[in-house]
């Protein structure tokens, strides 16, 4: 929970991409565009943000919103 900012942020994560996130995925999606994968996005995110797992979820939202 230590991505968590406040209770309102928990409550509506289930609603988009995590804030923890959302600046780093954005950037790689805008950057690979259509050739964005999965697997890679996780491992950027890992490792700009300290032990966080990349949802399969998170990454299709990004794709939608940024490819």
């Amino acid at each position: 929970m230590k991505h968590v900012k406040n209770f309102g942020s928990f409550i509506n994560e289930a609603r988009g991409i995590s804030h923890a996130i959302y600046d780093v995925l954005k950037d790689y999606v805008e950057d690979k565009r259509k050739k964005a994968s999965y697997e890679e996005a996780k491992k950027i995110v890992a490792k700009e943000v300290e032990d966080w797992d990349l949802s399969k979820e998170d990454f299709e939202e990004a794709m939608k919103k940024f490819a």
